[in-house]
């Protein structure tokens, strides 16, 4: 609203003559009260300007707080904030499976915890890549792993028939059932006597319960009856 103009007011306002006043003084009130007048206006505008900056900052925060924006840098376009679904934790795994056995070892420990079926025997004959494994001693079995005088294993098993092994075992396939030598020939020990010696020094643990660094490409020699015990404390 614009200021009105005095000339105006002029028409409208009261005279001051009227009232006993020394003489000047009368046109000295009318001026100043025509001046009050047309100044009020303009100072009542002004009180209200800088509040303008502050109410429109005031909006971007409470839009900024609604969750609803999108953050932008420079001139690239808008990334959009994450959402709650991003922030959940992934998914775990799915726990591993027959063949997921199938890598290497550091332990006899590992290869025992790992093991369905933890036997002592020899091989009687071998058929298309298949063993047929006489079962003189199980050192361990697990509840769901068949056992049998006499079980197929799908591996080749070289070396001499009749020739006493351990053999750390995990089901390949449980219809049949068929084991398979967990690591390849990490599940391996020939036996001479009392004494237990890794089949392959290349694909061999280096301890008991405890990796030897040192013992890395040798042939791990350890004893039956250690063999055993391990067995017997996963029961």
């Amino acid at each position: 609203m614009s200021a009105p103009d005095p000339a105006e007011w002029a028409q409208i306002a009261p005279h001051p003559g009227d009232h006993d006043l020394p003489a000047g003084r009368h046109e000295l009130h009318r001026r100043r009260l025509l001046a009050a007048i047309a100044q009020r206006p303009r100072t009542r505008r002004r009180a209200f300007v800088p509040l303008r900056p502050a109410l429109a900052a005031a909006a971007l925060v409470l839009v900024a707080a609604g969750g609803g924006l999108a953050v932008r840098s420079g001139g690239a376009p808008p990334a959009a904030l994450p959402s709650s679904e991003a922030s959940r934790p992934a998914a775990r795994a799915a726990p591993p499976g027959t063949a997921a056995k199938n890598r290497g070892y550091g332990t006899v420990r590992q290869l025992t915890d790992t093991a369905d079926l933890v036997v002592r025997g020899e091989v009687t004959s071998v058929t298309d890549g298949r063993a047929v494994y006489r079962v003189a001693e199980v050192l361990y079995r697990a509840p769901d792993a068949p056992v049998s005088a006499e079980i197929s294993v799908a591996a080749e098993l070289s070396g001499a028939a009749g020739r006493p092994t351990v053999l750390y075992l995990g089901l390949a396939d449980p219809g049949a059932p068929v084991y398979r030598p967990l690591g390849d020939e990490f599940g391996i020990f020939d036996l001479a006597g009392a004494t237990a010696t890794s089949r392959s020094p290349a694909r061999s643990v280096t301890g008991l319960r405890t990796e030897d660094v040192a013992g890395a490409g040798r042939a791990f020699v350890t004893t039956l009856s250690e063999l055993r015990q391990l067995a017997r404390e996963r029961r």
